[in-house]
């Protein structure tokens, strides 16, 4: 198993960022959705919980279903059938904290992967903010992310997409100067997400798990994170009520744009697995 616990400053306050980061998603759905052959997301269940074996305050519960042929390195599409790039996803929002699990039905449990996540008003990363135990703080990798930083993504051409040239009209953050912004920002946050990746396939473990934490995890977390920021226009002082409504229309513009019927057989199989499965954390 490969655990890796990334750190990400943000310019907003924690408030601002839980309305952010589901607008963020409710958008990129509707975008990235059909955007290339293979790919999208269908929603399943978006409903408000109770009871969970997680030991969660009550929140709301999400199911999706990720269509991610495309996204694949050649080394794995070609190994692959085609329902091996669909991916369930099982998560519970109880603001600061969330758990999210994914579940490839292909694989079944030979590969586990969950998230955890907590958001915090920190001026500096903390050392366990997710409360770790010794054996998993030993195996635990520390990454630093910078939304302004080329590091690991690089910048977007568009201004209006880039931390460092974009200007919030409402707020007027942005312009962020990599590796210093974070050092006096006000507001200022902490994202804090702790991967874990396990895949018990003899030959492809290792190889399979960095590129999942690389490709799968720590760049989509700057790409998403930008998008919070850059959007903040678009979000700031909208209500709960309002990101559910968008989250309807999400699910709806998604489901448009995929051809689901293509891949009923796929999702029959998916459905199968239901929230209630054996997942190996």
């Amino acid at each position: 198993m490969l655990i890796c616990e990334y750190q990400i400053p943000m310019p907003v306050t924690v408030e601002e960022y839980g309305i952010g980061l589901l607008y963020m998603v409710a958008k990129s759905s509707m975008e990235d959705s059909g955007a290339a052959s293979g790919t999208g997301v269908e929603f399943v269940k978006n409903e408000p919980y109770t009871d969970n074996e997680h030991q969660l305050p009550p929140g709301q519960f999400t199911e999706k279903v990720y269509f991610v042929r495309s996204y694949l390195p050649r080394f794995l599409a070609a190994l692959l059938p085609e329902s091996a790039s669909s991916i369930v996803e099982f998560s519970w929002n109880a603001f600061p904290r969330c758990k999210t699990v994914y579940q490839c039905p292909y694989f079944g449990t030979k590969l586990s992967v969950s998230v955890d996540s907590i958001y915090l008003r920190d001026k500096t990363p903390r050392a366990n903010a997710l409360g770790l135990s010794k054996a998993e703080l030993a195996q635990r990798s520390v990454i630093s992310l910078d939304i302004a930083s080329r590091e690991f993504v690089a910048l977007p051409a568009a201004a209006a997409d880039d931390p460092t040239r974009f200007v919030s009209a409402k707020t007027n953050r942005g312009q962020l100067v990599a590796s210093k912004w974070y050092t006096s920002h006000e507001p200022l946050m902490y994202a804090y997400k702790v991967v874990r990746l396990d895949f018990k396939k003899l030959g492809l473990q290792s190889k399979v798990e960095k590129w999942g934490q690389a490709f799968g995890f720590r760049n989509s977390f700057v790409r998403f994170n930008r998008r919070v920021l850059c959007w903040i226009d678009e979000w700031f002082g909208l209500s709960i009520e309002d990101i559910r409504a968008m989250e309807k229309r999400a699910a709806k513009v998604a489901h448009d744009k995929l051809n689901l019927t293509e891949q009923d057989a796929v999702h029959r199989q998916l459905s199968r697995v239901g929230s209630s499965a054996s997942v190996t954390y």
